[in-house]
């Protein structure tokens, strides 16, 4: 997987790259939307718990199919509160650290479940051996 930063362009306006090129024999896995609950369903009632609560699900569906935090592709947020971004965005540094993948934001007028303030998908990308 290769992040692409054109320097031709405007930066990004967060933690994140222009594009992610996948390379010839890498394959993708595409997760569904998470939403914040723990393991037992419970659901916090803070916005950014509940970012705290998809990265670690998403750490262990990662790790489960021997894939890192490093190997994320895209993110794509579905945001219900604009007052709730500063800790969503904090959440969603302290899992990413240092890696920048592709990235898309969407404030959006509700959810599955009024309880949910936010959803995440995107895919990972498995490297494989170049063609």
């Amino acid at each position: 997987m290769r992040q692409i930063h054109n320097p031709d362009i405007a930066p990004p306006f967060g933690p994140y790259c222009h594009a992610v090129e996948v390379g010839p024999g890498d394959s993708l896995l595409a997760f569904s939307g998470l939403v914040g609950c723990e393991p037992d369903g419970t659901l916090p009632a803070d916005a950014g718990e509940q970012t705290r609560l998809i990265f670690q699900t998403l750490a262990r569906l990662l790790e489960g199919e021997g894939l890192g935090t490093e190997h994320v592709g895209k993110l794509n947020f579905f945001v219900t509160r604009r007052e709730d971004l500063p800790a969503i965005r904090a959440a969603r540094d302290a899992w990413l650290g240092d890696h920048r993948p592709a990235m898309s934001l969407v404030l959006v007028a509700g959810l599955g479940s009024e309880d949910w303030f936010l959803e995440v998908d995107g895919f990972a990308v498995r490297p494989g051996a170049a063609e």
